[in-house]
């Protein structure tokens, strides 16, 4: 197959803005029977970084979606180093976000999803979703709460999540409407 190679030109006068919008959705890899992927044949650069299809959740599981989860903002931070040796070099995703408070159901979240491999679903300021994990390269999330020491100090959970990934970042295609399909009222 031939490649194409398109020019990488600079900005001109578009938007930059970093970061996250202060939200994000987890979807257990145990719930879903099929999940957005990057496509196996290469035909253009969109196939490189782009996730195709949606997920489908298993018909047992009534009701199931992603589950919404509302971050304190300005803490949901992404990066993808490179990782391996020469000749077979891949990218590592990894990342946090964090709930402030000490609610039981915090808590709880945290302990029933951890050691629960999955997707995480993150937003950027363009609106474009990034979805963290693939079939086979599961994300990993990892809590951890801070009581703070002084009673000025904000105290909540911290989740770390990490993965192993073909691109530094994977889009998805099919987006998920995260505000329609995650009650933040019932949800941390």
């Amino acid at each position: 197959m031939a490649e194409t190679y398109n020019p990488i030109v600079g900005l001109r006068g578009s938007d930059n803005m970093g970061g996250y919008k202060s939200r994000v959705a987890f979807i257990p890899a145990n719930w879903v029977t099929a999940v957005p992927k990057l496509p196996d044949t290469i035909s253009d650069d969109d196939d490189y970084v782009v996730a195709v299809g949606a997920f489908v959740f298993k018909e047992s599981l009534t009701g199931a979606k992603p589950i919404g989860i509302e971050c304190t903002d300005g803490t949901v931070k992404y990066s993808a180093p490179s990782q391996g040796e020469l000749e077979g070099q891949s990218f590592a995703p990894a990342g946090e976000f964090y709930r402030a408070g000490a609610k039981k159901q915090y808590a709880a979240w945290s302990r029933k999803f951890n050691n629960t491999p999955g997707y995480l679903v993150l937003e950027d300021t363009d609106g474009n979703q990034l979805l963290v994990g693939q079939p086979g390269l599961l994300c990993n999330l990892k809590y951890e709460y801070d009581g703070g020491q002084k009673r000025a100090d904000r105290r909540g959970i911290k989740a770390t999540f990490s993965c192993d990934s073909k691109a530094p970042y994977v889009y998805l295609e099919t987006k998920i409407d995260i505000d329609a399909l995650c009650d933040f009222e019932a949800t941390v």
